[in-house]
C-alpha cells in the first residue's frame, strides 16, 4: 500500500511538471522601466533568473508588440525584443512568464518623456567644466560611509581606500562651484563599484571605473534619486552636468560577469592578455593585426574584464543604458572613458543613437593620444580613407595638454617653450571643430598642474589664463583653484578637498579657510582662487572667447600673443613667460589693433593705452578687452 501511494504521488508530481522546480524567480530585468516617444521604437529587455529561458513569455499592452524572444548560451537569460508604436500611451505593461503551471507577472512601467528645455542641453565652448571625483570631494552624509554587505567601507588612512565623499557632499557645495564661475560639472563615475579592495597592491575602486551595476548609483555615494536631485539642483544654479561612462570594461564583480549570458560577452584574457595601451594602432595603416587585437581585445587591468561589443545583445544593452540615464536624470553630456579601446564601429553607432534621441546633447570621448592627427581622427567627419565616421562631437585635447605642461617649463627656442602652444594650435586644421575640444591643465589621471610647473605660482597663472581664453571647452580639476598639488601615484593626484570632511583643519570652501590654508602652506591660495574666479566670471559673457575667431602670432622670445574676436568683442591676450618685463611693439599687431585705442585688463582692471609699445611684466598674463 505504501509503495502504491508513493507511485501515485510521484505520478502527480511528474504531471505537474515538478512544482518545486517550476517556481519562477526573476533576479534582474533591465532596463527597469522605459519611456514612450523615443525615435527608435525598439526596446530590448534582458531578463535574468534561474533557468528563466524555460518560461514562455507574453506581453500585454496596447501599442506594444513582443517581436521575438532570444535565448543565449546561458539558460538563466532571455532577451525580449519589443516594438513600441509611436502612439503608445504611458502606463503599466504586463509581462507574463509561464512555466508549467507556474506563472509570474511583472508590472513594467512606460513613462512619458520629459519636455523640459533645461535637461539634456549639451555643453560647448561657452562653458567651464569643473571636474569632481566624488569620493575625494566632500562627505556630506556620513551614514552611507559603511554599507552592510558591501565589500569596502570608508577608511581615510588608506591611500587607495574609500574616503567617504558622496553626492550629498557635492550638493552641499554647488553654490561654491557656481560662485567660482563654473558652468558645468563633470562627475567621475557614480555607478556601483562593489569590488573587493587590495590596498597592498594598490587596487582600490573608489574612482568608480570598475562598475558592478550600471543601472545603480553606488550606495556609498547615495541613490539614483540622489543623483537625479544633484542634476536638478545643478541645473537650477546654471550648472550643466556631465556623466562619466565606461563602455570598454566593467568590474570582475559585475552581476553579468559572475554568470555571463555567453562566452563572447567579454574578450578571453587567456588569449589576449592585457591591452598594450597603443591606441594609435587603430588608425595606423601599417599596424599588425596582433597589435590591433592587443589594443582592443586586451583587458585594461586584471580587475576589469574587457567587454566585446560585437555581441549584439551587449551592444544594445550599453546603448539603452545610456539612453536610460539621460532620460531618467536629465544630464547634459557624457564623458566617455577610454573611448578608442572598444570597437570603433560600436562606439560610432552608440554615439549616433544617443544624438538621434537627444540632438542638443554633447559627448566628449577620452582620446589619450600624443599628437593632433591621432586625436582628430576621433572627432566627427574626420576624412578617414576607409569611410569611418565616429559621429563624436568632442575629444579630449591631450596634445594641447602636453604642450601646456611644457610651454612654461622649457627654455624658449624655435620649437620649445611657449612655442609649443603656437605649433600645437597651428595644427587645428586637422580637427573638424576645435572649438569643441575639451582642454585642461590636469585631471584625475594626471599630475596636478601646480606640481607640474614646480609649484611656481606665476607659471601656474599663465596656464590658467591660457585655457580660459584660447579655443575649446576648458575643464578645471577640483582643487586647482586652491593650488592643490600631487604627482606620481593616482591617489596623490586625488587628495581630499580640504573642508570636505568634518574635523578638517582648513575649510577651503570658505574665504577664511582658504586664507588659513595659504598661511600654513606659505602660498597665495586666496589670491589664486580670486584669479580663477575673476577670469571665469568674465568669460561667461565673453562671446569672442566662446565662439570667436582666433589669430595668433609666432612667439618672440618667450612671449605669445593671440586675439579672440567676433562682431561684438575683441580680446588681446599676452602671455609673457620670461622672467623679465617685455616691450611689445604694437605695429606688429596692427591688423587686429587697428581702430582700437585702449584695452582693459580683465584681471587687474588696469587700462592699457594702445601706443607704440605695450609693456608686460615678467611671468604675467594680460587679457585686454579692447575698446
Amino acid at each position: 500500500m505504501k509503495s502504491r501511494i508513493l507511485f501515485v504521488l510521484s505520478f502527480i508530481f511528474l504531471l505537474s511538471g515538478g512544482v518545486v522546480a517550476q517556481t519562477i524567480k526573476i533576479d534582474r530585468l533591465e532596463p527597469m522601466n522605459w519611456w514612450v516617444g523615443f525615435n527608435n521604437p525598439e526596446l530590448q529587455l534582458i531578463v535574468y533568473g534561474d533557468k528563466i529561458s524555460e518560461a514562455r513569455v507574453s506581453v500585454t499592452y496596447p501599442g506594444v508588440r513582443l517581436k521575438s524572444v532570444q535565448i543565449p548560451e546561458n539558460p538563466n537569460y532571455v532577451f525580449l525584443n519589443l516594438e513600441i508604436s509611436p502612439d503608445t500611451r504611458p502606463g503599466t505593461m504586463k509581462i507574463n512568464f509561464q512555466r508549467g503551471r507556474n506563472s509570474h507577472t511583472v508590472d513594467y512601467t512606460l513613462l512619458e518623456r520629459s519636455a523640459s528645455i533645461t535637461r539634456a542641453q549639451g555643453f560647448d565652448a561657452s562653458d567651464v567644466i569643473y571636474l569632481i571625483m566624488p569620493d575625494r570631494f566632500a562627505n556630506g552624509d556620513e551614514s552611507n560611509d559603511n554599507i552592510p554587505g558591501m565589500l569596502e567601507g570608508t577608511d581615510r588612512s588608506q591611500l587607495f581606500g574609500r574616503h567617504g565623499g558622496d553626492i550629498k557632499g557635492i550638493l552641499d557645495n554647488l553654490d561654491y562651484i557656481a560662485d567660482l564661475g563654473m558652468t558645468a560639472l563633470w562627475v567621475n563615475p557614480v555607478f556601483e563599484n562593489d569590488m573587493p579592495p587590495n590596498h597592498r597592491i594598490g587596487a582600490g575602486f573608489y574612482h568608480g571605473y570598475a562598475a558592478t551595476d550600471m543601472y545603480k548609483v553606488d550606495r556609498r555615494f547615495g541613490s539614483n534619486d540622489d543623483f537625479r536631485h544633484l542634476v536638478e539642483e545643478s541645473q537650477r544654479r546654471g550648472l550643466k552636468v556631465i556623466m562619466d561612462m565606461i563602455h570598454n570594461h566593467v568590474g570582475t564583480h559585475h552581476w553579468f560577469i559572475k554568470d555571463m549570458p555567453s562566452k563572447d560577452w567579454v574578450h578571453d584574457q587567456a588569449v589576449h592578455g592585457n591591452t598594450n595601451y597603443r591606441t594609435s594602432t587603430i588608425m595606423d595603416p601599417y599596424a599588425s593585426d596582433f597589435d590591433k587585437n592587443s589594443t582592443v581585445k586586451g583587458w585594461f587591468v586584471d580587475e576589469m574584464p574587457d567587454l566585446d561589443q560585437r555581441n549584439p545583445f551587449l551592444a544594445t544593452y550599453l546603448i539603452q543604458n545610456t539612453l536610460w540615464w539621460i532620460e531618467y536624470s536629465g544630464i547634459d553630456g557624457i564623458r566617455m572613458d577610454t573611448h578608442p579601446y572598444p570597437y570603433k564601429e560600436f562606439m560610432a553607432e552608440w554615439t549616433r543613437r544617443v544624438l538621434e534621441e537627444f540632438p542638443d546633447f554633447n559627448i566628449v570621448g577620452e582620446a589619450w593620444m600624443p599628437n593632433v592627427a591621432t586625436t582628430a581622427f576621433w572627432q566627427y567627419d574626420f576624412p578617414d580613407r576607409n569611410g569611418y565616421n565616429s559621429f563624436l562631437p568632442s575629444v579630449t585635447d591631450f596634445p594641447l595638454y602636453y604642450a601646456i605642461n611644457q610651454a612654461f617649463m622649457e627654455e624658449p627656442g624655435w620649437d620649445t617653450g611657449i612655442a609649443k602652444l603656437y605649433y600645437t594650435l597651428s595644427q587645428d586644421f586637422l580637427y573638424t571643430d576645435p572649438l569643441l575640444n575639451v582642454i585642461f591643465l590636469d585631471n584625475h589621471d594626471l599630475d596636478r598642474y601646480f606640481s607640474s610647473v614646480g609649484e611656481d605660482v606665476d607659471k601656474f597663472k599663465l596656464g590658467v589664463a591660457f585655457i580660459l581664453t584660447t579655443r575649446g571647452i576648458p575643464q578645471i580639476y577640483y582643487g586647482t583653484e586652491i593650488l592643490k598639488s600631487g604627482a606620481g601615484r593616482d591617489p596623490l593626484k586625488r587628495k581630499d578637498f580640504p573642508g570636505g570632511w568634518a574635523g578638517d583643519p582648513h575649510n577651503a570652501f570658505t574665504e577664511e579657510g582658504r586664507i588659513s590654508l595659504g598661511l600654513e602652506r606659505g602660498l597665495p591660495v586666496q589670491e589664486v582662487y580670486d584669479y580663477v574666479r575673476t577670469i571665469s566670471h568674465w568669460r561667461k559673457s565673453a562671446s569672442a572667447i566662446h565662439f570667436g575667431k582666433l589669430t595668433h602670432f609666432v612667439p618672440v622670445g618667450n612671449t605669445y600673443v593671440y586675439f579672440r574676436y567676433d562682431d561684438d568683442q575683441r580680446v588681446m591676450v599676452i602671455l609673457n613667460a620670461s622672467d623679465d618685463e617685455v616691450r611689445l611693439p604694437t605695429n606688429r599687431y596692427q591688423e587686429l589693433l587697428n581702430g582700437y585705442e585702449s584695452g582693459k585688463d580683465i584681471i587687474t582692471g588696469q587700462t592699457y593705452l594702445i601706443g607704440d609699445f605695450l609693456v608686460v611684466p615678467g611671468k604675467t598674463a594680460v587679457i585686454l578687452e579692447l575698446d
